[in-house]
């Protein structure tokens, strides 16, 4: 009866293929799909995370605790007496941040680069920092913005990274402006503005360079700042994220990624 339904055709026969597959797991449908531009396009519209993603001070410290370990041991195995370690230390969430906050850095360098961005606010902390790794927190700092740097107009083209380091009087969409109920930047993290939930002002200088940029996600492990007022950023249409969350978002579109082009090499 379906068939008689959908009829003979290339198009029809199509058409109802994919209404077949409406509602399956992603996996099952690239399964069925033969064309593989297709399937990429299908990974990356339904599987990749939010990208570029902004990371806040946290992070960039986090980063630079990681790449103390690896200086010290040459390489980390999280067995279970290091994880254990590690949780004692610092309680559990912030041990799994760490941990999975190193799998993502290692991730991306394999892959050949990182959707991540900083921004002039965030170097502004950073150097406010004192202690014996302030020097190394801003080569790493420098080592991001030299990455983002090197990035073509068509690498995130829905995004304005241009404006993560201009001044306070650079120019931003009047359209965006309006939509967040403000006539300046000034406005959107002036402590009447839109994001006075955030009580920190460099809290608010973070978040308002990723929502006049158009960077879709922070990226936090302080739990005290950004996460605890993640709803009402999303709201704004700034998704707030943890690596430990990040990675699960990763996992699945890596998996499919590297199923697809080792298929590929296959068939070659």
């Amino acid at each position: 009866m379906l068939a008689k339904r959908c009829g003979s055709g290339t198009r029809r026969t199509r058409y109802c293929g994919e209404r077949r597959m409406i509602g399956q797991p992603i996996g099952a449908r690239l399964k069925l799909e033969p064309n593989p531009a297709r399937r990429l396009d299908m990974i990356e519209e339904e599987l990749r995370p939010p990208e570029p993603q902004l990371l806040d001070t946290s992070v960039l410290q986090n980063l630079d605790w990681i790449d103390r370990q690896i200086e010290s041991a040459g390489s980390i195995t999280w067995d279970a007496a290091a994880v254990a370690d590690l949780t004692n230390k610092y309680g559990a969430d912030q041990a799994n941040d760490l941990i999975d906050l190193g799998m993502l850095y290692k991730g991306f360098e394999v892959r050949g680069g990182y959707p991540w961005l900083v921004c002039h606010d965030v170097e502004v902390e950073a150097a406010a920092l004192r202690g014996p790794n302030a020097q190394r927190l801003g080569a790493l700092f420098h080592f991001f913005r030299d990455h983002q740097e090197d990035w073509g107009s068509d690498v995130y083209p829905g995004t304005a990274h241009g404006l993560l380091f201009s001044s306070r009087n650079g120019r931003v969409s009047p359209l965006l402006l309006r939509g967040l109920g403000v006539r300046s930047l000034e406005e959107v993290y002036s402590p009447g503005g839109p994001l006075s939930f955030l009580p920190d002002r460099g809290d608010r200088l973070v978040a308002a360079r990723a929502l006049i940029a158009n960077i879709p996600a922070v990226v936090t492990t302080d739990r005290a700042t950004f996460w605890r007022h993640r709803e009402a950023l999303n709201d704004l249409g700034l998704r707030v994220v943890r690596p430990t969350e990040l990675l699960r978002l990763y996992l699945p579109y890596w998996s499919e990624l590297d199923a697809e082009f080792a298929s590929r090499s296959v068939a070659k």
